[in-house]
């Protein structure tokens, strides 16, 4: 069997302003990058982790070197499955070899999915601050047909801040994340108001653990977990109080995990949030490719890094275009 080469780094990355949400700031974002070669042909990866679990990029980057005998022959992405619990470290070498694939067989991993990628309608990210200056930020991006509100702050201004977009964007399709920072009491007073204003999903009001508080909860709303959904052994519990489940690459461990996870959502009568962590087009592109078929889409993390690649764009539309698949997607031939 040919003998695979490895190479893990992690690059750190500026961000073009600062990323805020209920548990922080940050003005850049350390990135892992992967690529697996077999003397032919290479394939590449990315992930940036998942913080609030303690899974950050030097994590993972360590996870990668602890596996990187077992990757020295040609192994298969349902082998990666049992090597690695799913985390970034995971996700970015299951991104690798469904490069090698496609290298391999002069062809893309679309096409291996049997999927004609077209462009889709994804949020932007208005960053916790105060009314007035998230009010500020939906109006300058109101012409995009989704915006993701991030909340979870301040108890005195959380409603303020609800109204504040929704009259800044009056047109736009509105979704909020709380972050999992938001207590029963919370949540049983913005509800209402929430609904009544036209929003169309809430991300995660409670902590991981805390969804119990959701058992009587009618629904008037429609509910997604996020941090309370990490992989397809979350699912069950997930599909009893919520309406959604937001799956991410970096949580779930990659694409290959991802795809069963899609198919049992549905088998549940989930709907589908394909999400991101703050993480640039190499990271984005796989979970580009699931959000063709996705419910909700959240995949501007290429837009906020400073050295942001130039085929990355919107369509006049607002959408999402095409990543271009020599970013990702076809390997390398050497």
């Amino acid at each position: 069997m040919p003998i695979l080469k490895l190479t893990a780094e992690i690059i750190r990355k500026p961000l073009v302003k600062p990323f805020a949400i209920a548990t922080g700031s940050r003005d850049y974002q350390d990135v892992l990058y992967v690529t697996l070669s077999d003397g032919q042909y290479l394939g590449r990866g990315a992930a940036t982790g998942v913080k609030y679990l303690g899974l950050t990029p030097d994590i993972c980057l360590q996870q990668v070197k602890e596996i990187q005998h077992a990757l020295k022959t040609t192994i298969t992405r349902q082998e990666l499955l049992t090597l690695l619990p799913p985390t970034g470290a995971r996700f970015a070498i299951d991104s690798a070899l469904w490069e090698l694939e496609a290298a391999r067989q002069n062809t893309t991993v679309a096409t291996l999915l049997g999927i004609n990628p077209k462009p889709v309608k994804t949020a932007f990210t208005i960053v916790l601050d105060t009314p007035e200056a998230m009010a500020d930020q939906a109006r300058a991006e109101a012409w995009r047909p989704l915006l993701k509100v991030k909340l979870g702050g301040s108890t005195q201004h959380e409603i303020e801040r609800i109204h504040a977009v929704r009259n800044a964007a009056p047109k736009a399709q509105l979704v909020i994340d709380a972050n999992a920072a938001w207590t029963g009491e919370q949540f049983s007073a913005y509800a209402p108001t929430i609904a009544e204003l036209g929003y169309d999903l809430l991300e995660q009001p409670f902590a991981i653990g805390q969804d119990n508080q959701l058992a009587d909860y009618a629904h008037s709303l429609p509910l997604c977990a996020d941090e309370s959904f990490q992989d397809l052994h979350d699912l069950d519990r997930a599909a009893k109080y919520y309406d959604a489940v937001n799956i991410k690459l970096d949580k779930c461990g990659g694409l290959t995990a991802a795809l069963d996870i899609e198919k049992a959502a549905r088998e549940r009568g989930l709907k589908i949030f394909i999400g991101c962590m703050l993480a640039p087009t190499q990271a984005i592109a796989p979970a580009f490719l699931l959000a063709q078929k996705a419910d909700y889409v959240d995949l501007d993390g290429p837009f906020w890094f400073t050295d942001k690649d130039k085929q990355v764009r919107l369509t006049d539309q607002g959408l999402f275009d095409v990543i271009p698949q020599e970013l990702w997607g076809t390997g390398q031939k050497l």
